[in-house]
């Protein structure tokens, strides 16, 4: 049974709260994991986070703030309290600072539950689905709240609205167990790898949790990529032009399409496999609704695909998984872009198609309206064995082994030794509706969630004199006026990532590029996750400031004329920037970094 009491999480909680200083934050942290035995701190990385299990489970709370205030009238009424609580709401702004303030008010008493207590009761809420489940999720809310002190009802409805709001991601974590283990941030290496091939956080704690150094840095040795568990995605670094690539690679490398889709991951494998660890979250999954996932049913093999985000769209896509089913191999991991295909013209449709295909419901028609197909372009595992240190080459050529159909086609791969080959092909790909091209170094393995030089890409906005397109997270929007005020937004400031310092930037304000149509959603959207001060992880200058500060959540690409650095500014900045696509699959530390833009600017 759980050690730690959650009225103890709580009041680390909220000093984490009350800390701006980043270091602070990761030294309060990693102090507390110290205390913990390793159960209870692979709860405390899933919790951090506002989630019960990684994020390739399908564990969500599926409760709202809007639920939590339907809850507490219905709770004021019966105990004959004269309380607005939609007035109150508006004036705290925070579903937790209002469950503070009502819980207060009634006098609620904490019964010291556990970590694992609270845990137990969060999986309630998560297993509680179908017919009368909003009532049994309420039940348990309402009988879980009557057992917790004000500050403990603060955080568990932060948690179950997913707002724990310190500014804490996979990436402060990870730092976070660094300093546990050996002071300082030396091990990020080792825990980075470990990650990108397990992504599991709750996993890689239990590795190192309560470990001296020379164990811990075995414990992530050990970890290997295993189907099922998604893998964190590849990335790539960018060039000027097309000579910096043969300057960068040698004078022979390899070329791929770029596509412009959904990053997707397509495993298949006999057996989930977790002889080799305690995933905590394991026993609190209810088969007969995920099934699929954990058992192999009618001796079939079992296909998931996750997307760069971890998320599991496996249902999303069933000419995927049909396709993936037909491969005559027993186990693998492709690595893929899914795109939208107009199969009358034979030709891929745009992203903004191709992302109708994530709504979750109405699947059997959209796959009629927007077919998709994956294009396949690395092979990670095959056959039960790891091909990730194996060079890029290598893994092409057994990936072109593998026989394809329908929703899956393996990309093709070019080899390339001289400029005009690659103006030329270039140009192909251009003319053909793709982004441009990926060059790869033929030799190296796969480095999950690494950007380097062996992976560029050319992309076709570097032909037209602009920087090329930008990822920017949304952290904040302004009002605007006149018609623009009346649907809801004018701007919405854009931050780039500085991972040295694990903060977001914002550097320019996005005015144009939106239609109607997408400022009145982007504005509804960027309502839900407005909070009443500047988020913690975020830096801005005072001429930057918006009328709304958002929590960092949206990842959205635009383009831009230049980048400009102004005499009065300590910070770059964008001229003349333009919306291309609101809503990228990308985690918002894998928005354009500030390393990344510095680059840009000097090159």
């Amino acid at each position: 049974m759980s050690k730690v009491s959650f009225s103890y999480v709580c009041d680390i909680f909220n000093t984490l709260e009350g800390t701006d200083s980043r270091n602070e934050m990761t030294e309060v942290l990693s102090n507390f994991y110290k205390e913990l035995d390793p159960l209870d701190a692979q709860i405390l990385s899933y919790l951090t986070l506002g989630r019960v299990a990684p994020l390739f489970v399908n564990s969500e709370f599926n409760y709202s703030e809007k639920s939590f205030i339907s809850l507490l009238k219905d709770m004021s009424k019966s105990r004959d309290l004269d309380e607005d609580i939609d007035k109150k709401m508006e004036e705290l702004g925070d579903i937790g600072d209002m469950l503070q303030y009502f819980t207060e008010k009634i006098n609620f008493k904490s019964s010291k539950l556990t970590l694992q207590e609270v845990y137990n009761l969060l999986w309630d809420i998560v297993n509680a689905k179908g017919t009368g489940s909003v009532e049994s999720k309420n039940k348990v809310i309402v009988d879980t709240l009557n057992k917790l002190s004000p500050l403990e009802a603060k955080y568990f409805s932060r948690i179950v609205c997913g707002e724990l709001r310190f500014g804490v991601n996979t990436k402060t974590l990870l730092d976070v167990f660094s300093v546990m283990v050996v002071g300082d941030k030396s091990l990020k290496d080792e825990l980075d790898r470990a990650y990108g091939a397990h992504a599991d956080i709750g996993y890689i704690c239990s590795l190192v949790s309560g470990k001296k150094e020379e164990k811990a840095r075995k414990s992530l040795s050990s970890v290997k990529v295993q189907p099922g568990i998604p893998v964190m995605a590849r990335l790539v670094e960018r060039v000027g032009d097309f000579e910096e690539v043969f300057d960068r690679l040698g004078e022979e490398f390899l070329v791929q399409a770029k596509y412009d889709g959904l990053r997707c991951q397509i495993h298949k494998f006999k057996e989930w496999d977790f002889s080799d660890k305690e995933a905590i979250w394991f026993k609190y999954i209810k088969k007969e609704e995920n099934g699929s996932l954990f058992e192999i049913k009618e001796k079939k093999s079992n296909i998931r695909l996750f997307t760069r985000n971890l998320e599991d769209v496996t249902d999303m896509f069933p000419e995927v998984v049909e396709a993936a089913e037909g491969i005559g191999v027993e186990s693998f991991i492709l690595d893929s872009e899914v795109l939208g295909w107009d199969e009358e013209n034979q030709k891929f449709l745009p992203f903004q198609d191709t992302m109708q295909r994530r709504r979750k419901y109405e699947v059997t028609d959209l796959k009629k309206q927007v077919p998709v197909r994956a294009m396949v372009f690395d092979l990670l595992y095959l056959n039960g064995e790891s091909l990730m240190t194996e060079n890029t080459i290598d893994r092409i050529a057994k990936l072109e082994e593998i026989n394809t159909s329908g929703g899956i086609a393996v990309t093709e791969t070019i080899k390339i030794n001289n400029i005009d080959k690659l103006r030329e092909i270039f140009n192909e790909k251009i003319e053909e509706g793709h982004e441009g091209l990926i060059a790869k170094e033929k030799s190296g393995g796969y480095l999950p969630g690494t950007r380097n030089y062996e992976w560029i890409k050319l992309k076709k906005s570097m032909m037209r004199g602009l920087v090329d397109t930008i990822d920017l997270v949304a952290v904040g929007y302004n009002f605007g006026s006149g018609r623009r005020k009346d649907l809801g937004m004018g701007s919405v400031l854009g931050a780039i990532y500085d991972e040295k310092e694990d903060m977001f930037i914002g550097i320019c304000n996005v005015g144009t590029g939106f239609s109607d149509e997408q400022l009145k959603s982007i504005s509804e959207q960027l309502r839900e996750d407005s909070i009443d001060e500047k988020p913690k992880n975020v830096v801005v200058e005072k001429s930057l400031e918006p009328d709304v500060w958002v929590e960092p959540r949206v990842v959205f690409t635009v383009e831009a004329d230049e980048i400009s650095k102004s005499k009065d500014s300590k910070y770059l900045s964008l001229r003349f920037p333009r919306l291309t696509v609101w809503g990228r699959d990308k985690g918002i530390a894998e928005a354009t970094g500030l390393k990344e833009l510095e680059e840009m600017y000097g090159g």
